[in-house]
């Protein structure tokens, strides 16, 4: 349990964001450039991967595994082992990221040695018995608290699995499918994933990269051919969740106009550009070229007036599940009732994050519904702007995404509002404060 007091951060004012920007790489996509170049015999440069924590907790693991890693003139080159790696001489530490754990669950699975698995307090409480329990299945030895739904977790490393088979996805999950997936790697028989609702496909847009075949079934089925190869060189787009921040706040600052570019336009990731332009903001893409496998462009995002709050639920959510706190930021400033339901998967991010927005806007004076599955509330539209002119302390829970969704939202009210932690920032976008005091107009 953290104890420490709250330094508290006050947020500075900035009326408009104006200029043009580049973000550092998406960090899902680094995460799964930084395994696949691990597991091929090589070496393979990325270019413009991400700097966030939860990439370093990544690189981090590699290393401990016996992998090379060297970063030198805007590159990061890696010196794979093949799909065999070395016994780590300690507990290996993801941090708070959840996509290491979830995928390192099925390369530690099927190594030669046993490893432990470990996080912090906050990835200690997310549940792991999504990947576990299929893992079982293909043979895997594992144990942790609570049956093996709780970190630290412990692989005996069983060389391969021993059979194949099909699972069918209730929970729409990125992570678990690219675990599954990667499975094919050590099985002599294919293993199958099909989901109910598609989450993102980074992993099957890389993996032809690395000489491996993504197989589609006519019955939605899809599973993987062949051993990694490097392809060599490897360039990451912008972090398109990242910018979300930036969007959000060139949409609700007056006179706001930024363009971001060579940011990832994946159509699993462009959710919250869908979402807000459905609420009539004035947002535009284009997609410019392709890397691996994915496409990028530019975004221009700029001021146009209140926007109107809609519903989002069903299949909306996985599309944008990552940005609904800075979205319920952009409801604050927009007319008309707010609300998303089917985002129960909420309650099991980095923190309860459903709790967590509801909780910081009551602080705010905003009645807001809060549901299992989601919550609603009615925007305060233009008046938003005037009439929030006290001292607010935010509650971020140590949570990324609150922090940066709350400092966007104290940037544009009159009265002072205070972070408790803004060091959780560099979990996903370390540059966030350099880049909106570059763009920021006081």
């Amino acid at each position: 349990m953290r104890c420490e007091v709250p330094m508290w951060y006050e947020v500075p004012k900035f009326r408009a964001l104006a200029g043009s920007l580049r973000i550092r790489g998406d960090k899902s996509i680094s995460h799964r450039a930084v395994m696949l170049s691990a597991l091929c015999q090589g070496k393979t440069k990325i270019y413009n991967l991400s700097s966030s924590d939860d990439v370093k907790r990544t690189c981090d693991i590699v290393q401990s595994l016996g992998v090379g890693l060297n970063s030198s003139g805007g590159f990061v080159e890696i010196s794979g082992k093949g799909i065999y790696l070395n016994p780590p001489e300690k507990i290996l530490y993801a941090g708070n990221s959840g996509t290491t754990a979830r995928i390192f669950s099925t390369i530690l699975s099927a190594q030669k040695f046993p490893s432990v698995l470990d996080g912090d307090e906050s990835l200690r409480r997310r549940p792991m018995l999504r990947v576990v329990e299929p893992l079982r299945k293909l043979g895997a030895k594992i144990w942790g608290r609570e049956g093996g739904n709780r970190l630290p977790l412990v692989f005996e490393g069983i060389g391969g699995f021993s059979k194949g088979g099909e699972f069918d996805m209730e929970i729409s999950s990125a992570q678990v499918k690219t675990a599954l997936l990667l499975a094919n790697l050590w099985s002599s028989e294919p293993v199958k994933v099909r989901e109910k609702i598609k989450s993102r496909d980074h992993t099957e847009r890389m993996l032809p990269y690395f000489s491996i075949e993504v197989v589609r079934q006519p019955d939605g089925f899809i599973f993987c051919k062949g051993k990694p190869k490097t392809p060599e060189l490897l360039k990451i787009p912008g972090d398109i969740s990242s910018a979300s921040f930036i969007i959000a706040s060139a949409i609700l600052g007056k006179g706001s106009e930024v363009e971001i570019s060579d940011v990832l336009l994946n159509p699993t990731r462009t959710g919250f550009i869908s979402a807000v332009k459905s609420m009539g903001a004035d947002v535009r893409v284009e997609v410019v070229g392709e890397e691996v496998g994915e496409h990028f462009g530019f975004c221009l995002a700029r001021y146009c007036g209140t926007l109107k709050n809609n519903e989002f639920s069903g299949e909306w959510i996985p599309l944008i599940i990552d940005e609904i706190p800075i979205l319920s930021i952009c409801a604050i400033f927009s007319e008309g009732v707010f609300s998303v339901r089917d985002a129960k998967e909420l309650r099991v991010k980095e923190t309860d994050r459903i709790y967590a927005i509801c909780s910081n806007l009551r602080n705010l004076g905003i009645d807001v519904q809060e549901y299992e599955d989601g919550f609603s509330f009615e925007g305060l539209g233009e008046s938003a702007y005037r009439v929030f002119t006290k001292d607010y302390y935010i509650n971020t829970f140590y949570d990324h995404r609150i922090a940066m969704s709350f400092f966007v939202f104290g940037m544009l009210i009159p009265g002072r509002l205070f972070l408790d932690d803004v060091n959780c920032i560099s979990v996903s976008y370390p540059e966030f404060f350099d880049d909106i005091k570059s763009l920021g107009k006081t």
